[in-house]
């Protein structure tokens, strides 16, 4: 093994740096950026986060620009492409990069899907105007594959250096500062890494599209570990999809994430294993590439209904835009891999990049569809409650609204303006200035450039109570839940009965049962059971069910009642009829609510008296 010379590793990192030299000043500027961000880690200020991230967006946007002008083959244009690539980034420096630190929601946001489009844009720079799918392919697989070995030896670096600061600090009684280890990883991937990273870009486009080695370990990974997970993963999708059909019931909300995870391994799996999709030796890779998109297509169909289930009563915000959205591009994707005879794999980065761009700007955008959804909300609650109507604004409201169910959604649409920092998208309701408001109430600053949490809290309280008159107790009522008592000024009347217990669902964590002695030598256990919506309170006794009272009808009583008031003693007492009798009074029960996306338990919480004779 011949170890590389020092001229060698000088004239291939010179050779790099030429190449690429404007991805590499963008990541050094990173790197210095993060440096000075942790001499100030006390007080960050927002010009040099801004310049941070606008770099890692140039870093990667760069990137692009370099292979895409290596491409195409035009001198003119490896002197352009960099000038717009840095016109680019200065214009999200100026105009989209957070101005609040952590603060704005959007901002970060929207850096995160720009971060999105311009890794997708590396990977097809080369290729988008060119139709060279196994060259695509290749490229890719090395791009990824040298990633990974990156980062591996970066960590590597990194331990190593920083084991060995560590040791002069102890043993040599170094004066280190501690921050030196954050700074010491800047520098390892924003020099290093980087600079590893692009000396193994690939340059030779015509080779890369005509190899056709396939390497083994990836084979096996998808071959032997990623494809089978995927197809478990769409047999439990079919049979619970079969089981909600049967029983004529909406998909639970969790359900969209594990149609996203099979989706997106899916077609991670047609991807790795394109070059194989026609080799006659891998029938298992042939069959999942022929059929994965058409399985998928009933599991699209119950993702937008789990969806359409969340916008209904949620509205639409920006993570249900994005599922919406995603979900149809993978719908979309589907059939052009069904019915196109090309089959393009560059079609699906491509097309993702070009809906991330469709979702930031424009009237269709991530932000104003939610912001019109939410607003829509609101309106129809004050309207159903003749407190506003079009064209009129909102002074000081004295109405109560219906239930308290509406008073907490509208305390949680205000909620989200708040938090979104666009309470002005709700001025068409109210008569008062919104933004002087803000600014008064929220706008100022403490020392740490935070704000307050009790001074949002305070602007929520307000603009709720201009709107409704209803007392809103986040700390008493659950948005979530039904809450139900038994009205105590009544007493309990025990008579007939030996002895009284008092019972508790859930007693302790992960436990659902209680004892209860009869005699000092006979225990009965009382077990809560809840099996698909059944509910249930059994008596045990030397391991046989000797009562088992159904909790159905009270449950579905409870949940049609119009208030969440103290309820009479007598409604809230229940009579078994077997071997025990016992008498049950219900003291308290908490019931997730018809509409709540929380997805557990239907009774939460179950307190009673057991009486037993």
């Amino acid at each position: 093994m011949k170890f590389p010379s020092i001229k060698y590793l000088f004239t291939n990192a010179v050779s790099t740096f030429g190449r690429f030299y404007l991805p590499l000043t963008f990541s050094f500027l990173a790197a210095g950026m993060g440096i000075v961000l942790l001499n100030n880690s006390y007080h960050l200020h927002p010009p040099f986060v801004k310049l941070l991230l606008s770099c890692l967006l140039g870093l990667s946007a760069s990137l692009g620009g370099v292979l895409y002008a290596e491409r195409a083959g035009k001198p003119v244009m490896k002197w352009l492409m960099p000038v717009f690539i840095s016109a680019l980034v200065a214009g999200y420096y100026f105009w989209l990069a957070p101005a609040d630190n952590f603060n704005d929601y959007r901002a970060w946001l929207t850096f995160g899907v720009l971060s999105v489009i311009m890794h997708l844009w590396v990977a097809i720079s080369p290729y988008l105007s060119r139709y060279e799918q196994n060259g695509f392919w290749r490229f890719n697989e090395i791009l990824y594959a040298r990633m990974l070995q990156s980062l591996l030896f970066s960590a590597a670096l990194y331990i190593g250096l920083a084991l060995a600061i560590t040791a002069c600090k102890i043993l040599l009684r170094f004066d280190v500062d501690s921050e030196i280890y954050g700074k010491l990883w800047c520098i390892v991937m924003g020099v290093f890494n980087t600079w590893f990273f692009l000396a193994g870009v690939p340059a030779d486009y015509e080779e890369l599209n005509t190899e056709k080695s396939f390497p083994k370990s990836l084979k096996i990974f998808t071959q032997y570990i990623l494809i089978p997970l995927v197809t478990l993963y769409m047999v439990i999708l079919y049979a619970y999809g079969i089981r909600i059909i049967l029983e004529n019931s909406l998909p639970k909300g969790w359900v969209s994430t594990l149609v996203f995870s099979y989706s997106i391994a899916g077609l991670l799996a047609i991807l790795l294993v394109h070059p194989l999709r026609d080799d006659k030796d891998s029938v298992w890779v042939r069959l999942f590439s022929k059929f994965f998109f058409r399985a998928s297509l009933p599991l699209l169909a119950l993702l937008y209904l789990a969806i359409w289930t969340r916008v209904h009563h949620y509205g639409i915000t920006e993570s249900r835009y994005y599922i919406l959205i995603v979900g149809v591009w993978l719908g979309v994707i589907s059939l052009y891999f069904i019915f196109s005879s090309g089959k393009n794999i560059r079609t699906i980065p491509l097309s993702l990049a070009i809906i991330g761009l469709f979702t930031l700007f424009g009237p269709w955008s991530v932000f104003n569809v939610s912001d019109r959804s939410q607003l829509h909300r609101l309106e129809r609650i004050l309207e159903r409650n003749n407190i506003w109507m079009p064209g009129h604004k909102v002074v000081a409201s004295k109405v109560m609204l219906r239930n308290n169910m509406e008073a907490e959604q509208l305390k949680a649409i205000i909620d989200y303006f708040i938090d979104k920092k666009h309470i002005e998208v709700m001025q068409p309701i109210f008569a008062i200035n919104l933004d002087s408001l803000y600014k008064s109430t929220v706008g100022r600053k403490r020392e740490d450039d935070r704000y307050d949490w009790q001074e949002r809290n305070d602007l929520k309280n307000k603009l709720t109570a201009i709107l409704c008159a209803n007392e809103i107790n986040g700390m008493t009522r659950y948005r979530n839940d039904l809450n139900f008592n038994i009205d105590q000024r009544q007493g309990i009347a025990i008579g007939g009965y030996r002895r009284m217990f008092h019972f508790t669902y859930p007693n302790y964590p992960n436990e659902q049962k209680q004892w209860i002695f009869l005699t000092p030598a006979d225990s009965t256990e009382v077990k809560f059971s809840e099996v698909d919506s059944v509910f249930n309170l059994m008596f045990i006794h030397d391991g046989k069910t000797v009562e088992s009272i159904s909790l159905n009808g009270f449950v579905s009583f409870l949940k049609k009642k119009a208030t969440q008031d103290d309820v009479p003693i007598g409604e809230m007492t229940l009579t078994g009829t077997g071997a025990i009798s016992p008498g049950i009074i219900v003291t308290s029960i908490r019931i997730r609510h018809p509409e709540s996306y929380v997805e557990d338990r239907e009774v939460r919480k179950f307190q009673a008296w057991i009486m037993v004779k």
